[in-house]
């Protein structure tokens, strides 16, 4: 499994809206889809980016830095497609 635009995208939502809930309202997907591609790309990369609880998530260490770095790209990507 490769990381791909829409597993950072699902980051960065559940990041900001502090669930895999309201991310998907944001988003316009399920928040089984969110919660599915979040867990195998920590699998996937052997960390979790989240602390998960009933009032939401949190971000780790980790997680933070996966969001800083993925905005990063995230902004590349539109550049580069901009051009």
């Amino acid at each position: 499994m490769s990381v791909q635009v829409r597993h950072i995208q699902y980051v960065i939502a559940a990041a900001d809206h502090g669930s895999f809930r309201r991310a998907a309202a944001a988003l316009g997907v399920e928040e089984s889809a969110i919660s599915r591609r979040i867990r195998e790309l920590e699998v996937r990369l052997g960390t979790n980016f989240f602390i998960r609880s009933p009032n939401g998530v949190t971000l780790t260490h980790a997680g933070t830095t996966f969001v800083q770095r993925g905005r990063k790209a995230l902004m590349e990507i539109g550049l580069a497609r901009a051009e």
